[in-house]
């Protein structure tokens, strides 16, 4: 789970034109911040701040905005002011929490999300930020009980179905997760990212038609989403579809071209379809991505070879295949 800022904003009320005035800036940066607008955005936090320097909203909008463009010292400053003027912004908490966690420093990190979770008890979000903390601390048993806690709370909203669908699944309750993902979906159906975890739970039930149908959707939402048609790809492939396999990892390789795994898949399904040349291509592209197992990919670029009667280069590839090219060899390279 990546764990992503909270960007709800409030917007205080005041019957003075001079605080109306700073009201209004902070609304324009509000709507800019929207709209991806982030230079914007910071302009207008800061000229409501100029007009109000007690403007809370005003800090922790503008901090937000620097946490996403990863000024990540100049985020903390805007929360620590935020948090100053009112030591109840929860949000604020969270969003310092997230910047400390990416900057390295856990202990604060985690004092923040305590913090969090002590003034919002029933947002499983503050488990969830915690629980992953946990994760990378090495206290498995922690943050397990963050899941269970989070798995237990009822969400507010159709982002809330997603987290707690991913809790449930990394809690083995592959049911809840796919009620829970499915109720995201039901609540707000323009959602990609939800389709794109539900065909995932699809695909480990082997329920691959399901999975390809959902997947289908966040491509037409985002054609060029590299990571949903390398997943496509694979799922096609499970069904035995290799052509059409091939064809979108060739697409999510145009798209993101290091892509180490991707391109050793595509090498395999090409070598099953007997697109020899185009399979040696391809694991040539996995070993100079950086594959994990380069003695395999090395294995599979020498079986092509051996195909293609490219004798030489397919006993040089075998003798980096390591153990698994030793038959070859001693076959067909003395």
């Amino acid at each position: 789970m990546t764990r992503k800022f909270i960007a709800a904003l409030f917007l205080t009320v005041s019957s003075s034109v001079f605080s109306q005035t700073a009201e209004q800036w902070l609304a324009s940066a509000n709507n800019k911040m929207e709209e991806g607008n982030t230079l914007g955005a910071i302009r207008d936090y800061t000229s409501a701040i100029e007009l109000n320097r007690n403007l809370t909203d005003a800090y922790f909008g503008r901090g937000s905005v620097y946490a996403e463009l990863l000024s990540y010292d100049m985020a903390v400053k805007d929360f620590n002011k935020a948090i100053e003027l009112d030591s109840n912004s929860a949000m604020a908490f969270f969003n310092r929490g997230v910047v400390y966690e990416a900057k390295g420093y856990r202990a604060s990190a985690l004092n923040d999300f305590n913090h969090y979770i002590s003034l919002r008890p029933a947002d499983l979000q503050g488990y969830l930020a915690r629980a992953e903390l946990f994760i990378k601390e090495g206290k498995t048993t922690e943050a397990m009980s963050d899941y269970e806690r989070a798995s237990k709370l009822e969400p507010v909203d159709y982002e809330g179905y997603l987290s707690r669908s991913e809790v449930n699944l990394i809690l083995g309750d592959t049911a809840g997760a796919l009620r829970d993902i499915s109720h995201c979906i039901d609540l707000h159906p323009q959602e990609s990212q939800a389709y794109f975890f539900r065909a995932n739970i699809y695909a480990a039930q082997n329920l691959l038609n399901k999975a390809i149908d959902d997947m289908n959707l966040v491509i037409l939402d985002k054609p060029n989403n590299a990571e949903a048609l390398a997943k496509r790809g694979f799922f096609y492939a499970k069904s035995g579809i290799l052509e059409a396999a091939v064809e979108d990892l060739k697409k999510s390789l145009s798209i993101k071209n290091r892509q180490p795994n991707v391109w050793f898949d595509l090498g395999y399904y090409q070598l099953e379809l007997k697109q020899f040349q185009d399979a040696i291509l391809s694991f040539q592209n996995s070993l100079a991505t950086g594959i994990v197992d380069p003695e395999l990919a090395y294995y599979n670029k020498g079986v092509a070879e051996f195909a293609l009667n490219k004798k030489q280069e397919a006993c040089n590839s075998m003798s980096k295949a390591g153990a698994m090219g030793l038959e070859h060899l001693q076959k067909h390279c003395r």
